[in-house]
């Protein structure tokens, strides 16, 4: 399996490392699961957003509903 990998600087400036386990598209939206390479078992979840020009960012998934849709489809284990 290939392993993909995003960096993010954290709330200090430091690079954090960001494992991708796995994306779903869930009534409509685009779901990502990710986790540190240094601690997998903390596994975030993010909604993929575009805005007009197509620019992608992502927002923190933090409604407990959207946070059950994506347990009950994913392959992962929380």
């Amino acid at each position: 399996m290939n392993q993909k990998i995003m960096s993010f600087n954290d709330e200090n400036g430091n690079k954090v490392d960001y494992e991708i386990l796995e994306q779903k598209l869930i009534c409509g939206n685009e779901y990502v699961a990710m986790a540190p390479v240094k601690d997998k078992s903390h596994i975030e979840i993010y909604k993929i957003k575009f805005d007009k020009e197509w620019n992608e960012s992502l927002s923190e998934v933090e409604s407990q509903t959207e946070i059950d849709m994506f347990k009950q489809v994913s392959n992962l284990k929380f």
